[in-house]
Order: C-alpha cells, then structure tokens, then sequence
C-alpha cells in the first residue's frame, strides 16, 4: 500500500506548482535553533497558493499550533500539493565525553567514546576521540485539498536521519541470506534499503501524521494525528513548520504529535479565539498490540480497557494575527501584540505495565492505579514595535501522582515544575542587523542521574529519590535549541538551568549571513550537577550561511569551555575513590575538557 501511496503523489507532484514555505517573519523573529537553522533571512516567499498564506480560518498550514491564527486573504485553488524538505548534514564532534570514561561502573560521562578508545587487553586501537559523520532526511508533507473548506494532510519521514554508509550489504544481516550480502565489509560496494530487525532499528518509511482539516460556519474541525505546537515552543513544539512565527525549522528531530480532535472559532464582536480540544495521550494496550486476539481477523480495533487511559482536555485562549499582517503593523509603525495562554488538564486512575512486551498477553498484576491528576498552564506574549521586539512564555506543569509503589515509592508525589523564556531583539541597518538578548530557566530536582557522570535527560531518574515527595525538573521541547554543544548534545534538551544567550546575526547582502552566539550557562541545583558546580559552562556558536530561493547551505563551528559543573571531583583527603558523595572511579575524575564541533549542512526546501 505504502508504495503505491508514494508513486500517486510523487505523480501527482509533477503536475502542481511547488515552492518553500512562507517565511514572512524571518526577518523579524527569526526561529529558536541553531545558528545555521534555516528559516530565517533570505528566503523567498513561495508562489500564490494555498498553503503559502494564513488561510482565512486557521487550519490549512503545514503543522498548526493547538489554536492557530486567523487566515489571511483567499489564495488560488489547488488540489494537491506537496511540501516538505531535503537535508544533508555533515557533523565533527571532537571530545564530546570531556576527557571522561563513558563506563558506567566508574561513573559515566556525558558522551560516548569512539569504539577505539575502549580499551581492550592486548589490542592496540587508534584513539584520536573525535566522531565524523553524516546524515540525511526526506520529509514529505503532502496537502489533498478535497475543496476550499476541506483537506487532507500527511507527514511522512523516508531515510530519517539515517548516517550515510550506515546499512551496506551484508551489515546487521540477520541471518537469512539475501543478494548483495557480503562476508566482510571491505567487499561491500552497495547500500540496502534500512530495514528494521536486519540493518537498522527503524524502516526506510515512517508516517508520522495524518490529520484532516474541515472549515464549518461555527469555526473549524480538526481530527487525527497532528502537530502540537504554541507559543515560542519550549513545551509543546511541533518541529518544522511555526504558523505562529511564519518559519520553518529545517533542523527538526523531533517534533510533538498527539492524537486529537479539537474545534476552535473567533468569539464574535472580538478579535479573540478559543479552541477546546480532546487528547488521547495513552489508551494502551490495545487489541492489536497483544497476543489476545491474534486469531481474529479484527476489522475495527479497540482499546483493551478504560481504565488505565489518560484522559485530557486543552483549553485555549488567545489573540493571534497571521505572520503576514503581524510584520506588515510593525513595519508600518504600529505597536503589534499577540499572546494567548492554554490549559492542559491530565487525568489517569489506573496504569497497565508500561513495560509490557509487544504482543504479550497484558499481566493482570501489572494493573495498577494511579491516580494523576496535573494541570499545565502556559502562557504566551508576542510584541514589536518600530525596531523592537519582545517575546516570552513561561509554563508551569502542576499536579500529583498518588500511587508508585509498583517502582518502589511508597509517597503520594507533588508535581511542582517551571519553565520559561525572554527574548528581546534590536533591529539595525533596515533590519539586516539584529543584536539579540534570551534568557532562559527550567527547574531542576536534586537527584544525580543514574549513572552521575552521564548528563543526557535520557539517563535522568524518573522519579525523586528516598524521602522526597516532590518532581520539580522541568525539561524544554528537545526541538527548542539554543546552541550546538551543551544542551543539544551532552544533556539533550534545556533542564535544571538558567542560560543567557547575547547574539549577533547580519545578512551580509541576499544571500549570504552571519550569525555569532554566545551561551552562559548556571545550574538551578547543583547538586544535581556531575560536579555539584554552579556553572555549566560557555560556549562560543559562530554560522555562515549561503541560500538562493528554495536551496541553502551552511556551515558552523561550536567551542564548549567546561566549568565546575561538568567536572568530576578528585579523590578526597581520606583516600577513598571520588569525591564525597561521588561515584567516580580512581581514573575518571579530574576536570572536564573543551569540547569542540564543526557542523555542515545542505538543505533543500519544497
């Protein structure tokens, strides 16, 4: 099916007028990520058509926010198109463990190593800890326009983020033999197409999201598996297209999804919109997930049980004008505001083992209550006037959890964590100067992670520790990036930190630009740093960027000066292994080194 779904609209589009996505806002706000993150300066506009303009209800964008702003004017009518984006991106990362051994029995790091700097009895390995590689993605995100008040959309993912010479004949091969497989890879001369289970963790094709979009006289209806996006996107961010901002982030990994159906209009005699929504964050384990019906053809799937399911409700509220009309009132000397807040209410009474095996039968002891209630308000302002920008959010995630005793908690737990951001832009030069000021902070807990050494959010503790009955660590959208070390790489998403980011960004002429940052860095606790330090660290991001319409290539180097956070404490006065409270081995203590990357990319935009 999935071929045959391909070769229609790679036909289909051969027949319709394909462009970039708009990118009005560039100049003004330019999107949060990396210094090379394409988006921003010097793009041009796509041509007339519908998924080029705010359309006059919210809905008919790429990705779309939980309540999206107004369309503008009606654009021409098309039937299909396909949108979407190619990207090669070449990395060098050098030191990124910072002089630590990666072992977990001697605590960790924040990085692997290269293989070759394990060290192996009797074997003599080159070790010069620097990684090179390269990677590529082709997102298609094709629009099916049933009629003006109607469409269709797909988010589709083909080779995502797979490292070029990562599958060759004969590699990962599970043991079927097959044409082309080779004995050794010095014979290889071919590349197969990733297949998950025999050379690859994931398929050559991933469908990330299909949705549909229907315009009523009461406002619109929007119903599947979409994009969840508000705000400057430091909670829910939906990676790629910002209808909010008029940009698009061609650096996305992630991007949040959720299965929603959701109704927003204007509230009449006002310039406000609302928008209620209903989630389905989890219902699993359903029929088709467990050996329980696995004899029978099962036409219409269900959910195996109510119970367990996490149910939940958005609410939002706001004032949002498209991105066109926004820069067109600031340019025009008016004072331009935007904001808007929503509320997430969270419920869940019971848990099925979320640990369960894929088609397993479902473990009756594994069934367990909960009892989770948590609310997230977040809040949104947007405002410019002359060369003056101003942007911020701030999101708290408040609630409890009353039972854990299935992972060894014997306290109801409070859920207490804070997130937020401040953006302040001056524009120069009829906007092609721009010096900019952010400031960020995410609560941290006091809990090391498991092991100390290793600072990824994916080895955090999923729970307080003994005799603490409160969650507190807040972690950013890992699609929101303010630099190319640190958060991005070693801890993997902004959390436990205040960070201020000055930044210089210049569009030499059209076509080419410049960006330099720098990002200072403090932890909230300490104590949960591998260091128990209060800074994190420096780090110096400089880009330079050339982009001819639809094309752009880049290149960026990053320096990370480690400070007392990162650093693993040496041996103490009374002679034992690592500092007190540490869990460092006798070789892997001493003070964190400079890390260092160089990163290309090529991109290309549909």
């Amino acid at each position: 099916m999935l071929p045959r779904l391909f070769t229609f609209l790679i036909a289909a589009a051969a027949t319709v007028a394909v462009g970039p996505v708009p990118v009005a806002l560039a100049q003004l706000n330019p999107t949060p990520g990396t210094p090379g993150t394409p988006g921003t300066p010097g793009q041009e506009d796509k041509p007339e058509g519908v998924a080029e303009q705010a359309p006059s209800t919210p809905g008919a964008l790429p990705t779309t926010p939980v309540l999206p702003p107004p369309r503008g004017k009606r654009k021409e009518f098309e039937l299909l198109e396909i949108n979407g984006f190619y990207r090669f991106r070449g990395d060098w990362f050098k030191k990124f463990n910072l002089g630590f051994d990666d072992n977990p029995d001697m605590g960790g790091s924040p990085f692997r190593l290269p293989l070759a700097c394990t060290e192996t009895e009797g074997v003599s390995k080159p070790c010069e800890n620097t990684l090179k590689s390269a990677n590529m993605k082709l997102r298609l995100e094709p629009v099916v326009h049933l009629d003006e008040k109607t469409s269709l959309h797909i988010q589709a993912d083909l080779l995502d983020n797979i490292v070029y010479g990562s599958t060759p004949d004969g590699s990962y091969a599970d043991g079927t033999a097959r044409r082309g497989d080779v004995p050794i890879g010095a014979f290889t001369d071919n590349q197969a197409p990733p297949e998950a289970g025999r050379n690859n963790l994931r398929d050559s094709i991933q469908i990330r999201r299909a949705w549909a979009e229907v315009e009523t006289p009461f406002g619109l209806v929007k119903f599947g598996r979409q994009p969840n996006a508000w705000g400057m996107g430091i909670y829910a961010n939906g990676g790629g297209a910002d209808p909010i901002h008029g940009t698009y982030d061609l650096d996305t990994d992630y991007g949040d999804t959720v299965d929603r159906v959701s109704f927003d209009g204007g509230i009449p005699g006002t310039r406000f919109r609302a928008s209620i929504a209903m989630d389905w964050p989890s219902t699993a384990p359903s029929a088709g997930q467990t050996d329980l019906f696995a004899d029978r053809a099962d036409g219409q799937p269900f959910d195996l049980d109510d119970n367990d399911d996490i149910n939940q409700w958005t609410f939002t509220f706001s004032r949002l004008d498209a991105p066109t009309e926004f820069v067109d009132r600031v340019r025009s000397g008016d004072l331009a505001v935007n904001y808007g807040g929503f509320l997430v209410y969270r419920t869940q009474k019971w848990e099925q083992n979320p640990g369960a095996t894929l088609g397993a039968t479902p473990d009756p002891a594994g069934f367990v209550p909960r009892n989770l209630k948590a609310y997230i308000p977040d809040v949104w302002v947007h405002a410019a006037v002359g060369d003056m920008e101003l942007e911020l959010e701030g999101v708290a995630v408040l609630g409890s959890l009353g039972n854990l005793t299935d992972v060894s908690i014997e306290e109801e737990i409070d859920i207490r964590q804070l997130g937020g951001v401040a953006r302040f832009l001056y524009h120069f030069l009829d906007r092609d100067l721009r010096l900019g000021l952010e400031g960020g902070f995410a609560s941290g807990d006091q809990w090391d992670n498991e092991p100390q050494g290793a600072t990824h959010v994916s080895n955090r503790r999923p729970f307080p520790g003994e005799g603490d009955e409160t969650m507190q660590q807040f972690i950013f959208d890992q699609d929101y990036k303010i630099d190319l070390i640190l958060f991005r790489e070693l801890i993997g998403a902004v959390t436990n930190a205040i960070y201020a980011r000055p930044s210089f960004e210049y569009d030499i002429t059209d076509r080419f630009r410049m960006r330099v940052q720098n990002v200072t860095s403090f932890a909230h606790r300490r104590v949960a740093t591998p260091g128990n330090g209060l800074m994190y660290g420096i780090e110096m991001d400089g880009d330079f960027e050339y982009h001819n319409d639809s094309f752009s290539a880049g290149i960026a180097y990053g320096v990370l000066f480690p400070l007392a956070a990162m650093d693993h404490p040496a041996t103490p006065i009374d002679g034992s292994a690592g500092g007190s409270g540490f869990n460092y081995g006798p070789d892997n203590t001493g003070d964190a080194e400079t890390a260092q990357t160089i990163q290309m990319r090529l991109m290309l935009q549909f």
